[in-house]
């Protein structure tokens, strides 16, 4: 019997989302990365496909296999094609992990100790701001889930003038800053947000991810006697989401909603059908289905 399609984290898919372009896979237990190439920025690396291997800044939601066991694959391969080191982020509660996982693997290796050979590990802790280049800012956010997991933003910074000095000529501008006047404020417009693994608890309480253009979510299970299951592995069901969408309809105003990480026992099949026949029509014109 051949391994289905879906199930292939070989063969990701390719989303156009106005602006972005991401190429993903996301099927629970099996893996789950997600690559914004244009963004030089990757969200989690249960597998490293070559595509990846350019991207210099990777965000690890948490550290369960299925997202995190190519982080050292993609470190490698970057060593061995004379890259320069890329940037890995991490819950903090997770670093000593990470670093001791490195150092098993180096010593396996026979290369413990060699220059290049360790990762560059960093935390990002929630609330915290990390400037990609001068108008890319991503931000970290808690995810409920059954490790410490994060959440992250990434947010378009734009300088504009203030309301008051808007129409004054470029000179009188220069001389306004000669005084030292600020007559500029920064807009922070949020552009995509990705969340790992997740119960709908994140939804709750972080209400500001449904302002991002594009937002990646987890949905694992879809069957009503899975609702236990879903809770006890600190995952989303379907009817998690639905009872969300009709207590909190203003929340999720996003462009682009990404549906992933559908459970294995799923045939591709039913997760459209599932899919096409509970979620709200209106709802459902913004979702892209990652299968």
């Amino acid at each position: 019997m051949s391994t289905p399609r879906h199930h292939n984290p070989g063969y990701p898919i390719t989303l156009t989302l106005g602006q972005e372009t991401l190429t993903a896979f996301s099927i629970s237990a099996l893996s789950t990365y997600v690559l914004a190439p244009e963004l030089n920025v990757a969200f989690d690396m249960g597998d490293c496909p070559l595509d990846a291997v350019p991207i210099e800044r990777v965000f690890l939601s948490h550290a369960h296999g299925d997202h995190a066991r190519c982080l050292l694959r993609h470190v490698s391969l970057r060593r061995l094609m004379g890259m320069a080191p890329a940037e890995y982020f991490v819950p903090e509660q997770t670093l000593e992990g990470f670093e001791a996982l490195a150092e098993a693997w180096g010593k396996l290796e026979n290369s413990r100790g060699k220059p290049g050979r360790m990762p560059a590990l960093k935390v990002l802790k929630p609330g915290e701001v990390l400037w990609l280049n001068r108008q890319l800012a991503a931000k970290s956010f808690p995810v409920t889930h059954t490790l410490p997991s994060l959440g992250y933003t990434l947010f378009d910074v734009r300088k504009k003038l203030r309301p008051e000095f808007q129409g004054r000529t470029g000179p009188e501008l220069a001389d306004l800053r000669r005084q030292g006047v600020e007559f500029e404020e920064e807009s922070w417009l949020p552009r995509l947000t990705y969340i790992g693994d997740s119960t709908i608890e994140t939804l709750y309480r972080e209400r500001h991810v449904g302002q991002s253009r594009v937002l990646l979510l987890e949905l694992t299970f879809l069957m009503e006697d899975e609702r236990e299951l879903a809770r006890q592995r600190g995952h989303t069901h379907l009817d998690d989401l639905l009872a969300f969408l009709k207590e909190c309809p203003e929340v999720l105003v996003n462009e682009h909603i990404v549906l992933k990480h559908f459970s294995m026992r799923y045939t591709r099949k039913m997760i459209l059908s599932v899919l096409s026949e509970r979620l709200p029509k209106a709802f459902l014109e913004r979702v892209h289905i990652l299968v």
